[in-house]
């Protein structure tokens, strides 16, 4: 299915017409197993804050961890269009297993894309196969949008001692030392290996960030409780702290320096996830919708027929395909090889704006039913309100597709 082309129409049914029935076998496989063994539990395991570690080990079995992964690694060798769809169908079951999901594919595509052949033949088929699992630990207290603010530090030099883990370097060898810390960082405890970006150059600004493969058990690093949080409570998201983390010299992923520009590629993709994550979401909430208003009756007959109703269910039918043809559009164009900039940007904020005014006006079809924690719509109210902040907010979206634009202006003297 890689480097297959994909129609910009809509379905009868509001799917994106893709040029291919695998896509759809697959869509269709995946969607079964999401509505029938994933859906049912979301529910319970939102007010548990419970980790889907069962789900997350059928998504692995099902080869689903190695979406993009090349066949000669043991992932399947699809394309991002594959990936969107099966973010999209996960998402519309459960916000928080699709967050997992996603976070997943944050770390893998680091090493997939930056990391050496050793590095790749080491770990991408355990990535592929989910028995090895990546977390991306980049955002600290005072680097948020502005990763340059990174406090985190590595220094080069002779270990003084050797740690007491599998992994550690062997005492006197050369390699880094970690200090500092990380938030928010995702599926941190239920991962094998961190990305971690710390400076190596304190005063290059982005330029002086640095990407290291730091194992989970390393000496010196320690994890919070999971942080509580309003939405995704499935998904769990960790504090970490580095207490003179000892790593080898072949932990560098990619290039010494060059760790923001790892950073902000892997964001790249990770925004057309997140749209898809949003869209999912955005589709479940337009099916609750339309299904409450076929069956809720009021002045004898069901409120779809009242004009108030059916202009709110068609403003989120009309939000719902429009965030899907963004995000399909930048996965296409990342499948072949072009700059996702604006496009991944402009999929990120459209998609998840749209969401969130889906699943509002999706509440308010449901009136007071859609407000009780009982409502399935009162969890995704909750759910959807992450995706216009993680992996760059909206207002970083906007100023991101602002400064392409002037580009696009000074260097072509048009933008379109």
């Amino acid at each position: 299915m890689t480097g297959l082309q994909m129609s910009g129409e809509l379905s009868s049914t509001g799917a994106p017409v893709l040029l291919d029935e695998q896509r759809r076998d697959f869509r269709d496989t995946l969607r079964d197993f999401c509505r029938k063994e994933v859906l049912p539990g979301a529910a319970r395991r939102d007010a548990e804050a419970e980790y889907p570690a069962a789900l997350v080990a059928r998504l692995a079995d099902m080869g689903l961890m190695g979406i993009t992964v090349p066949e000669e690694y043991g992932g399947l060798g699809l394309d991002m269009v594959t990936q969107v769809l099966a973010m999209e169908e996960v998402a519309y079951a459960d916000a928080s297993l699709g967050s997992v999901f996603a976070g997943h594919y944050l770390g893998m595509e680091a090493l997939r894309v930056f990391g050496s052949s050793e590095q790749r033949e080491r770990y991408l088929p355990g990535l592929a196969a989910g028995s090895f699992r990546l977390a991306f630990a980049l955002t600290e207290p005072d680097a948020g949008s502005d990763i340059s603010r990174i406090r985190t530090r590595a220094t080069a030099g002779p270990l003084s001692c050797g740690g007491t883990t599998p992994h550690a370097p062997r005492n006197g060898s050369e390699g880094w030392t970690l200090t500092g810390g990380k938030t928010f960082t995702s599926n941190a405890r239920e991962s094998d290996a961190l990305v971690v970006f710390a400076m190596t150059e304190p005063d290059a600004g982005i330029k002086g960030i640095t990407a290291f493969l730091v194992p989970t058990d390393a000496d010196g690093l320690g994890f919070s409780a999971p942080i509580e949080k309003l939405g995704i409570r499935g998904e769990h998201a960790y504090e970490i702290s580095l207490d003179d983390v000892r790593i080898g010299r072949d932990a560098v992923l990619g290039e010494i320096g060059g760790g923001g520009r790892i950073a902000l590629e892997v964001l790249n993709s990770a925004r057309i996830d997140v749209a898809a994550l949003a869209n999912g979401v955005a589709m479940r909430a337009l099916d609750l919708a339309t299904g409450y208003a076929a069956t809720r009756v009021q002045f004898g007959r069901p409120i779809r027929d009242l004009q108030a109703i059916q202009m709110m269910l068609a403003e989120i039918d009309t939000l719902v395909q429009t965030g899907r043809l963004h995000a399909y559009h930048a996965a296409a164009l990342r499948d072949r090889s072009e700059d996702v900039r604006r496009a991944g940007s402009i999929a990120k904020y459209v998609a998840s704006e749209n969401c969130f005014q889906s699943v509002d006006k999706a509440l308010q079809i449901h009136g007071g039913y859609g407000y009780v924690k009982e409502s399935e719509i009162e969890r995704l109210y909750r759910d959807c309100r992450i995706f216009r902040i993680y992996e760059g907010t909206s207002q970083i979206q906007l100023l991101t597709i602002a400064k392409l634009l002037a580009r696009l202006h000074d260097k072509h003297g048009t933008v379109v």
